[in-house]
């Protein structure tokens, strides 16, 4: 555990990381518990992912509870609000990670069961959850950290510009909540990841794809999960307490 009092320190802090059943989300989760925090893992389909990553937690000496969700159904975020409401731990911050592309498309292929998906999950469902969780942020003035992609830099490439340019209102979300929420001392930015080694990586890239995103970063290389959830941790902790507003890019330059 973080000592208690450090600025990277969560400790006696609740945090709900959504799609915390792999990936970027898993990662956020295990850093968020071995910093302190309570974490909420949320998950769709991926129970025993999400059972998986809790027990790895417990095993760390941390401390989580199961949050089951299908984030881009209607009513999910007030479900969700219940449940927390009911758990009464309070909220202090909120990661609104849950995010894909669906597949990989040319725009002239997108139709418009596929955009109603992307926008579904990519973007009217951290609108929808940050809304119902607002009075909870709001008793502990608490921090929310969006989570988007470097891809809205480049205006997507590779078949994702349905999934950049919604990942794209979601920084224009991140800019308009801080102002909109800085009265109620609720500070609010944005993780922009770039490509990073995650199944969801490996499930829309070929191995050829893989190999020119690395080469395409200053790095040579694609990010680890571990990165970005240390990248998220910064911009939930105390370190950051003078930031709002801001989208940053994390993406091997």
């Amino acid at each position: 555990m973080v000592a208690e009092g450090h600025s990277w320190s969560l400790e006696g802090r609740t945090a709900l990381v959504t799609g915390a059943s792999s990936g970027i989300g898993r990662a956020t989760a295990r850093v968020f518990a071995a910093a302190g925090a309570h974490v909420f893992v949320h998950y769709f389909r991926g129970t025993d992912r999400a059972r998986a990553v809790a027990k790895a937690i417990d095993a760390e000496g941390g401390s989580a509870t199961l949050l089951g969700a299908d984030l881009a159904a209607p009513g999910a975020a007030a479900e969700v609000a219940r449940a927390l409401s009911a758990a009464g731990r309070g909220l202090d911050i909120l990661v609104n990670n849950v995010g894909d592309p669906i597949r990989r498309v040319a725009f002239a292929e997108v139709d418009e069961a596929l955009l109603d998906q992307t926008v579904a999950l990519n973007f009217k469902s951290p609108f929808l959850l940050t809304q119902a969780l607002l009075p909870l942020l709001a008793e502990r003035q608490g921090v929310i950290v969006n989570v988007s992609t470097a891809l809205t830099r480049r205006a997507g490439s590779g078949g994702n510009l349905h999934y950049a340019a919604v990942k794209g209102a979601v920084n224009i979300l991140t800019a308009g909540l801080a102002v909109e929420l800085a009265p109620l001392g609720i500070r609010v930015n944005c993780i922009a990841p770039g490509a990073i080694d995650t199944e969801l990586q490996a499930r829309l890239s070929t191995p050829e794809r893989l190999e020119r995103s690395k080469a395409r970063t200053l790095m040579h290389r694609l990010g680890k999960p571990e990165e970005i959830a240390q990248a998220i941790l910064f911009a939930a902790a105390p370190a950051s307490a003078y930031m709002t507003g801001q989208t940053i890019f994390v993406d091997g330059g």
